[in-house]
């Protein structure tokens, strides 16, 4: 039976009452439970089995957790109104592509296969569903060789090449209609959700990890090592070789696993502590495939701060040689903790009405304050990994900072992390995210106003992570499992904007602790002060260090960085999310030194940062006139030096590799040729979905055909 048959009872009807706004945690419990039990069919019942999980966590709820995801899937498969939009669900046929000729590997398996779709071209979506576009055609590559090939088939045929892992980015960095599109892991891995690993008999050599010795005659001291790891190399793959050997680990890395080498290190991606920088500042060497379609190598240092992170734009990276540590011990103390406690406001912040309450309910005193703050800053200086998360309307914040130590022999046998526990392991946290994916695409989900869904969401997350409150509940684990504390992130989608903040110096030289402080509550804040709840899954807060590479939002930040980031479900309304993420921009992007002079703020490249105002100015306008102003300028000269010292060209690279929002930024002569010669990269749809009405679509295509005949100004 379909929803819209059904009938919408009393309680719903007054769902997005104004008079809901700033309602306290018990009063929106109060107000969900009688919400649930008013329907008399039941829809809403799922919800139930969450407060319980929530409620009483030492519980396994495994089993009824599984049962309630099996029940809201079965309302998605019965109802359309329920269904998320299904374009890349399509299985596609896996097909020789007899135009190009490549070896295969040694066990007979093709370098290049091309995906065939059952209707034609294939949709592109990226994973925020915020990118949509039809490649000319879409190909699995396994070899060196196969990519080689590729390259120069589609530099005969005049078309662009671009590189889609997992498609984590929610800018417009990918391809577009006029460019192919390469994979390095079968089509299902990167793109089905719930996510599944690649096959046990999938064989490329694009995938896997090796030793090496030295680079560009440079050798590694005794506590670092080079590692060559391939570009479709999923986090997950190098932190189980990362396990099996116990020798080395990367220092620090983004949380998720489902994601590849040549995907988090291409926008620069970053980890926590202040001792981290970017990914792309571990880069010793790149190889790609240029224009031309020959393998090349990047080693010096100096081309390196161009070429490391440089967004797919010098050619297809095959691989990366990174510099990692020796594998070390990290003591995790995650805990739940007081909001207003775990990092607490600046002295004479005006704090929302909901949090003096709680304030006032839990008796907490300016001695408690003072306390917590000297904690933070303890925090702050003392632990190696440094992270907070608050989920909207919680009592609680979830502080996840921990020491490392050097690795003894006694630690050669510790368990991988997150582990098998029935509660708070791998499993488990998969089929949390598989349940929030689910809940959300579910048609009585929009029954609830935003500030329920985001309190509903926050109380479900709290319950699956782990609270350490006793010195020997420590969990030790080896570094590169407590990098990805948490798994199955690949199951639920969400959207997400992310500043990068500079920390000022106080006048005594220490680290500017206030401001991040500030930064933090304005992001707590801004939540409280929205009635549609826009954002509806988290707020979190990693502190990092600087950066050498040239396009950083790190870069220059010599006291650290305050990497704060918002994150929504896709049922938000787009126009309140776009709207919030301004509001925040606004604060986030106003704070100065102590002279006055305004920080360089900047976002993740790879977050939603598209259509907002800087300051008076549009983001893209920020980036060419102040953020990047000088950056822009020494990345063009550095890129075309790589390119040119190996035979090749800028423009022939661009024409190549381009991508439109980044030629647009730093190569704007380039972008206005490919605009004149019709190359140019189509932008990304407004609304996050496109229409499936064949009607509409056939009408779209028709006037496309007689703008092409008649030029733009029809």
């Amino acid at each position: 039976m379909s929803l819209s048959s059904l009938p919408e009872y009393a309680p719903f009807k007054d769902r997005n009452d104004e008079s809901q706004t700033g309602l306290h945690n018990d009063e929106l419990k109060s107000s969900l439970l009688k919400l649930i039990h008013a329907d008399p069919l039941g829809r809403l019942n799922p919800l139930l089995t969450l407060l319980d999980a929530a409620e009483h966590p030492e519980d396994d709820f495994t089993d009824a957790l599984t049962q309630a995801v099996a029940v809201i899937q079965k309302f998605n498969e019965n109802d359309p109104s329920s269904r998320p939009d299904k374009t890349v669900d399509v299985e596609p046929e896996l097909c020789l592509f007899g135009t190009v000729s490549a070896k295969p590997l040694p066990g007979g398996e093709p370098a290049i296969q091309e995906l065939k779709f059952p209707k034609g071209k294939a949709t592109f979506a990226n994973w925020g569903h915020t990118i949509y576009y039809e490649p000319e055609a879409t190909f699995v590559v396994r070899t060196i060789e196969g990519v080689c090939e590729l390259v120069k088939w589609a530099a005969r045929e005049g078309k662009k090449v671009r590189v889609a892992g997992f498609r984590h980015s929610w800018s417009e960095l990918f391809g577009g209609p006029d460019s192919v599109l390469l994979m390095f892991l079968p089509y299902s891995t990167l793109v089905k959700l719930p996510y599944k690993s690649p096959p046990a008999d999938w064989k490329t050599e694009l995938s896997g990890a090796t030793l090496v010795p030295s680079v560009a005659d440079r050798r590694p001291d005794a506590e670092h090592a080079f590692v060559r790891i391939m570009a479709g190399t999923t986090n997950d793959q190098f932190r189980a070789w990362c396990y099996q050997h116990k020798t080395v680990c990367i220092p620090f890395n983004v949380i998720m696993v489902e994601i590849t080498f040549g995907g988090s290190n291409a926008p620069i991606c970053h980890g926590s502590g202040f001792g981290s920088s970017t990914l792309s500042d571990l880069v010793e060497q790149v190889e790609y495939v240029d224009a031309r379609g020959n393998v090349q190598v990047v080693n010096d240092p100096r081309e390196l701060r161009a070429a490391s992170g440089c967004f797919g734009l010098l050619g297809v990276v095959v691989a990366i040689t990174l510099r990692v540590d020796k594998m070390g011990v990290a003591e995790m103390v995650p805990v739940k903790i007081p909001m207003v406690l775990a990092v607490p406001p600046p002295k004479g912040y005006p704090i929302p009405d909901a949090v003096k309450d709680m304030i006032k309910k839990d008796n907490i005193t300016e001695d408690q304050l003072e306390a917590a703050r000297l904690q933070f800053i303890r925090r702050c200086k003392e632990d190696y990994y440094l992270e907070w998360f608050w989920f909207p309307y919680q009592a609680h914040c979830w502080v996840n900072t921990w020491k490392k130590r050097a690795m003894t022999d006694q630690d050669l046998d510790l368990p991988e992390y997150p582990g098998s526990n029935l509660l708070t392991g791998v499993k488990a946290q998969q089929l949390e995210s598989s349940l929030a994916e689910a809940i959300t695409n579910w048609a009585p989900w929009s029954w609830l106003d935003g500030q329920k869904q985001a309190y509903v969401f926050g109380l479900s997350a709290m319950v699956g992570l782990p609270n350490v409150t006793k010195p020997e509940d420590t969990i030790q684990t080896y570094v590169s499992e407590a990098l990805h504390f948490r798994r199955g992130i690949q199951n639920f989608r969400c959207w997400d904007s992310e500043w990068e903040i500079p920390i000022p110096a106080t006048a005594d030289g220490d680290r500017d602790y206030e401001l991040v402080q500030r930064a933090w509550w304005d992001g707590i804040s801004a939540m409280y002060s929205r009635k549609d709840a826009p954002a509806r899954v988290a707020l979190e807060m990693r502190l990092t260090g600087s950066s050498n590479v040239l396009l950083a939002p790190q870069r220059g930040n010599a006291n650290g960085t305050i990497s704060i980031e918002v994150l929504t479900t896709l049922t938000t309304k787009q126009e309140d999310w776009q709207s919030f993420l301004q509001l925040v921009a606004d604060k986030w992007t106003s704070y100065t030194d102590r002279d006055g002079n305004r920080l360089n703020a900047r976002p993740h490249w790879a977050k939603q940062w598209a259509g907002l105002m800087v300051d008076g100015l549009p983001v893209e306008k920020y980036f060419t006139d102040v953020a990047y102003k000088d950056a822009f300028v020494e990345f063009r000269a550095e890129f075309d030096a790589v390119v040119t010292k190996r035979g090749g060209s800028t423009e022939e690279t661009l024409r190549r590799f381009g991508n439109s929002t980044m030629e647009r930024l730093i190569f704007p002569m380039q972008a206005r040729l490919d605009k004149q010669t019709g190359s140019d990269v189509k932008k990304p749809y407004a609304e996050p979905h496109r229409s499936r009405n064949p009607i509409v679509r056939l009408f779209g295509g028709i006037w496309k055909k007689i703008k092409g005949l008649f030029g733009s100004s029809v």
